[in-house]
C-alpha cells in the first residue's frame, strides 16, 4: 500500500505545510494553468470533476469558484494534504468531496464514485516516479470517466534539453493516452516547466 518511492515526505505534517506554503511561490505560473484548466472544463455544467493528486487544494478552490461543479472529488494520499484542503474548501459544503487513496495500489480506483465528467491533475502524474508506470495509469483513469469526458493533466514532462526517468515526453504522454482509448489529444497550455494537455474519452 502507498508504493511511494519519490523524494517527498507527504505523511510529514511539517513537510507538506512547507511544500503548500511554498507552491505557488516557487513556480509563480502555476495559476496561469489552473485559469487554462478552469477555461477547459467551462464547457460542462452541473459537472462532476475528480482531481489525481490534489494537494492543498489550490487548483480546487479556483474550478470550484469559477466553474458550474456540482461535486469536486479530491483524491490524494497524504492525509495533511487533505487536511489542508478541507480547511481550504470548508465554504464549499458537500461540493467538495475527499478521497485518501494511492494511484500506486492495485484497483486503487474501484472505491471512487464514478463515473465522472472530468479528470484534472497537476504536478502529480510524475509521481507515479517510473515513466513506463504512466500508461497503465492511464488506462486506469479511462475507466473513470464518462464517455465525452475530458482528461486535463498538467506536468513536467521530457524534451531535448531536460530527461528525467520518472517524466514522458509530451510525444509519449499522447501515445499513452490514444493506447488508452482516448481520443483527441491536444496542447492547451504551457507555462514555466509545466505543460497542459487534454484527451476525451
Amino acid at each position: 500500500m502507498y508504493d511511494y518511492t519519490g523524494p517527498h515526505d507527504y505523511f510529514n505534517e511539517a513537510y507538506v505545510n512547507e511544500w503548500a506554503s511554498v507552491a505557488n511561490s516557487k513556480r509563480p505560473f502555476r495559476p496561469e494553468v489552473f485559469d487554462a484548466i478552469l477555461s477547459e472544463l467551462a464547457v460542462f455544467h452541473n459537472s462532476k470533476v475528480l482531481d489525481v493528486g490534489s494537494g492543498p487544494g489550490f487548483l480546487a478552490e479556483r474550478v470550484l469558484n469559477g466553474c458550474d461543479i456540482a461535486s469536486y472529488h479530491l483524491f490524494d494520499f497524504s492525509p495533511h494534504m487533505l487536511e489542508l484542503s478541507r480547511t481550504r474548501l470548508r465554504d464549499f459544503g458537500d461540493r467538495a468531496m475527499f478521497h485518501q487513496g494511492s494511484f500506486l495500489d492495485k484497483g486503487w480506483w474501484q472505491s471512487l464514485p464514478a463515473p465522472y465528467d472530468a479528470i484534472v491533475s497537476i504536478q502529480a502524474i510524475h509521481e507515479v516516479r517510473e515513466g513506463a508506470r504512466i500508461p497503465k495509469l492511464y488506462g486506469e483513469l479511462r475507466l473513470l470517466l464518462e464517455k465525452g469526458g475530458v482528461i486535463l493533466i498538467a506536468d513536467e514532462v521530457n524534451d531535448c534539453d531536460h530527461k528525467e526517468e520518472h517524466l514522458l515526453s509530451l510525444s509519449e504522454h499522447k501515445e499513452a493516452l490514444l493506447k488508452a482509448g482516448f481520443e483527441g489529444f491536444r496542447r492547451v497550455h504551457s507555462a514555466g516547466d509545466l505543460v497542459l494537455f487534454a484527451a476525451t474519452c
